[in-house]
């Protein structure tokens, strides 16, 4: 076919065939091709534009203003037959209108190998679509014959009136708001737009295929009976659920004497003789020591021959107080708290139905306590205890072989509705593991990162955090004082947010720092930070603060010497909650995953609060989401509103899209 030169009459040739897809393509090729910034040409040409329209048009979204694309065309020096005909209105409508159409059907579209005659026909019959005057019917039956030109295949009437209807034509930029709205749907259920279109658009059965879609009335969850069959334990008692049974202590009492007189023993020897006092015990009772703390699941970093091994007395005394043999009426207890737990793992297995399984790891004291909390906490909120949910409270039941503990979870994540992971100081193989196999089943994973709050000095981590660069250098500008006010440039975003936290948090009164240890010793493990004291003494004296405010009631703010180091404590676990929630949000492998069974990429849902975790709890339940699609060069990318939350993605790419089509859509055809 002969190309066509631009017109150089008034009247445009309605025959030119000019893609905005590939003039897109053209500019970012030439661009780069230059070594250019999308920054450096939108200041370059003139008149001036801004680094979004030139990422716009690359994207072939949106065409800047006629002088500011023939400035930009120029500039790069694409040759005018291929942005030329786009300065005339109603190619520009044509151009819009394909564009448009192939992000409805998933493919591009042209005319490009028409003959002159049958281009312009098919520039009219566009042009004609958008006539007001016409019935959604009438528009319909047009639309299906102007799809012929471009070998798309016909909308059924019922697609046509639900996803676009007569208000798609009032305007091109309508009819791209109608697809888009269309798209926010569509990437919902399937892992291409092609794949959409095809299913939905020759269907008659449309409702049946935007079922899963479908809002859900809350009424049937509000109208349950309450499952009230679990026998609560008080959280004094979680830690007797580990994976150690009673019976097993009563029988290692000897060995579990002996460990805790040695660790006794080597701490007085330590506070008279130092570190070094370790070296006089002989190697062959270190070893057997240490095997035998690991056994017993021993909280020490280090093994008792490794040159890293250096706890203070404190912390050994503690240690012998944790391993150390149970009394009598100990063990009785624990025995009577691990009997709880396993009636209570009987009655999840037997359960009619679970709505929600909570994933985590559960090695400490503090684990026990913080997911306990945070069950407890979010069950009985009032945005979600109305509805009534089944859920399995890990905290609450028991098992001692860890095999059967792993088939417990598999059964759990297979029958439960919703996932909600913990994220914890450190993530294990197998939470990571529950929260993979429930995305790939298709099912909404809700992650919880704890934030910082203290409301004394307006401290809220996540939404200081969220504020960015700009925001946190204002912050620092105005609160801190003298050098501290000045923000290099080197200082990155977290080093600015551990700014602003040290600058409030050293304005809390002692009671509001004592509130804060108790608030988040278990979510952050404040105990389990104390390494990062060097001195010894400080070490214990904030052990011995923590103890008070965790246990004793105590609002006292700490020794100044304690006070220092708990507040790099808070600012240093608080930043990297901070980090950690991006990283969920952005890059970490759970971010996303392929649901096996349709090919549809699921992604995670990141939570900060109880409050934030209820309400989206309430809306999975609904399925009423408050969704945006989110389009740029490479993604579309379907978010949750209010968590910033990418949850379901089709990629751009041609190839990757392809390659879905052929491994997962062309299957469920078969």
């Amino acid at each position: 076919m002969k190309r066509l030169a631009p017109p150089t009459d008034l009247r445009p040739d309605p025959a030119v065939t000019t893609s905005l897809r590939d003039l897109g393509d053209y500019v970012r090729a030439a661009r780069e091709d230059r070594d250019i910034s999308q920054d450096d040409l939108a200041v370059a040409v003139t008149p001036h534009t801004s680094r979004t329209a030139v990422a716009l048009l690359e994207q072939a979204r949106r065409l800047p203003p006629a002088a500011t694309l023939s400035a930009i065309c120029t500039h790069l020096g694409i040759p005018k037959r291929f942005w030329e005909p786009l300065l005339d209105d109603s190619q520009v409508k044509r151009a819009m209108f394909e564009e448009t159409l192939g992000e409805l059907v998933g493919r591009r579209v042209s005319l490009r190998d028409h003959d002159h005659e049958s281009t312009s026909v098919a520039h009219f019959a566009v042009l004609g679509l958008f006539d007001t005057s016409n019935t959604a019917e009438q528009l319909h039956r047009a639309l299906c014959a102007a799809l012929v030109n471009y070998g798309a295949p016909a909308p059924t009437l019922s697609f046509f009136k639900k996803f676009l209807g007569a208000e798609a034509f009032t305007s091109v930029e309508a009819f791209a708001d109608r697809v888009r709205a269309y798209q926010a749907q569509a990437i919902r259920l399937y892992s291409s737009f092609a794949a959409a279109y095809d299913h939905l658009g020759g269907t008659e059965e449309l409702d049946d295929a935007l079922a899963p879609l479908r809002v859900r009335d809350a009424v049937p969850f509000r109208a349950r009976t309450e499952w009230q069959v679990i026998e609560e334990i008080p959280e004094a008692r979680l830690p007797d659920l580990g994976y150690i049974s009673a019976a097993r202590v009563r029988k290692e009492h000897a060995e579990r004497a002996m460990v805790a007189a040695f660790l006794v023993e080597l701490a007085g020897k330590i506070e008279k003789e130092g570190a070094s006092a370790i070296e006089t015990s002989p190697a062959k009772r270190r070893r057997k020591i240490g095997s035998l703390l690991r056994s017993f699941q021993s909280t020490l970093p280090h093994d008792l021959l490794s040159p890293l091994f250096a706890p203070d007395p404190d912390r050994l005394r503690r240690e012998a107080a944790q391993i150390g043999p149970k009394a009598a009426e100990d063990i009785e207890q624990m025995e009577s708290t691990q009997a709880t737990g396993l009636r209570n793992l009987a009655r999840y297995l037997a359960a009619d139905f679970m709505d929600v399984y909570v994933a985590t790891s559960m090695r400490s004291d503090a684990d026990f306590a913080s997911v306990n909390s945070f069950v407890r906490r979010l069950f009985t909120h009032s945005g979600v205890h109305p509805l009534k949910l089944r859920y399995f409270n890990p905290t609450q039941s028991w098992i001692e072989d860890r095999v059967a503990k792993g088939l417990v979870e598999a059964l759990m994540l297979k029958r439960a509705d919703i996932t909600i992971y913990l994220a914890q100081k450190a993530d294990s193989f197998g939470k990571d593991s529950e929260a993979s196999v429930a995305l790939g089943q298709g099912k909404p994973v809700i992650v919880f990162v704890p934030s910082l709050r203290v409301e004394e000095v307006d401290i809220d981590s996540e939404k200081l955090g969220l504020l960015g660069r700009p925001g946190l250098q204002q912050i620092v500008e105005r609160e801190a004082s003298g050098e501290d006010r000045e923000v290099d440039e080197t200082t990155d975003d977290q080093a600015l947010l551990a700014q602003v936290l040290t600058l409030r948090l050293q304005r809390c009164t002692g009671a509001a720092l004592a509130r804060a240890a108790r608030d988040h010793w278990a979510d952050f493990d404040l105990y389990g930070e104390d390494a990062r004291i060097v001195a010894e003494s400080d070490r214990a004296a904030y052990r011995a603060w923590l103890d008070g405010c965790v246990t004793g009631g105590n609002l006292h703010g700490p020794e100044a010497a304690v006070q220092a180091h708990f507040i790099g404590i808070l600012v240093a676990t608080a930043t990297n909650a901070e980090k950690r929630a991006t990283l969920f949000r952005e890059v970490h492998p759970l971010a996303l995953q392929v649901i096996l069974s349709t090919g549809v990429l699921n992604g995670i849902l990141v939570v900060r609060s109880i409050d934030g975790c209820a309400a989206i709890l309430d809306r999975l339940v609904r399925n009423a989401l408050d969704l945006d699609l989110d389009v740029d060069d490479r993604n579309y990318r379907l978010v949750e509103r209010s968590t910033r939350s990418t949850i379901r993605v089709i990629a751009r790419h041609a190839l990757i899209g392809n390659a879905f089509d052929a491994f997962y859509e062309a299957a469920r055809r078969r």
